[in-house]
């Protein structure tokens, strides 16, 4: 009797550990999502490198969150660059999925900034004395179009990639302050601007 109880404890024990074995392999064979993003934040455009090598699985689905497509491979250690071009934060999704169905899926976000943009003017005396030069071409950004107002009611606009600096300006009259006002523009939408004062000497 103490024989067959034996018996059965250690088949049960054995049963046991195989059941423990199997569950094992089933979770270590199951697919595993894995994704890291370098950088994670910077100005727009910002170029991305998606690291998914830690990933196990059959095939692969990048979702980069942005609208753009989305690409799938199977070749899970090279690295998937993509680039954002607008600011804006985007959740990319990874999702794996293996032989038999399953799937995983891991996000991460990205955070695409403005990038700088500063309206820069600089003014010089020319000759005559009430004539001056106007530069803007120390100013930073993706600029797309702008507005000078040499402050006596004249000014010139227009695309900044067709601009041309320095732009001269006679002023109409002498022993006079003026206030000039660079106003700026960037491919997104954001706007800076300066101004400088502009003394006109006597003649």
């Amino acid at each position: 009797m103490k024989d067959i109880r034996k018996h059965l404890l250690l088949a049960a024990l054995i049963s046991t550990v195989l059941l423990s074995l199997t569950a094992c392999t089933m979770l270590m064979s199951l697919p595993k999502a894995v994704i890291e993003a370098i950088p994670q934040m910077g100005p727009a455009p910002l170029e991305v490198s998606f690291d998914i090598s830690d990933s196990r699985g059959q095939v692969y689905t990048l979702d980069f969150g942005d609208g753009s497509p989305t690409v799938s491979g199977t070749d899970f250690t090279a690295p998937i660059i993509h680039t954002y071009g607008n600011p804006g934060d985007y959740v990319a999704t990874l999702t794996v999925e293996d032989a038999r169905g399953n799937t995983d899926t891991a996000t991460v976000t990205i955070k695409v900034q403005y990038p700088p943009l500063k309206a820069v003017l600089d003014v010089t005396v020319q000759t005559p004395p009430y004539t001056f030069a106007f530069d803007a071409s120390g100013s930073v950004g993706q600029i797309d179009r702008y507005v000078l107002y040499f402050g006596d009611g004249d000014f010139i606009e227009g695309d900044w990639a067709t601009a041309t600096w320095p732009v001269y300006h006679t002023y109409p009259v002498q022993t006079e302050s003026y206030v000039a006002t660079l106003w700026i523009e960037d491919v997104y939408g954001q706007d800076d601007s300066t101004v400088e004062v502009v003394e006109t000497p006597a003649p």
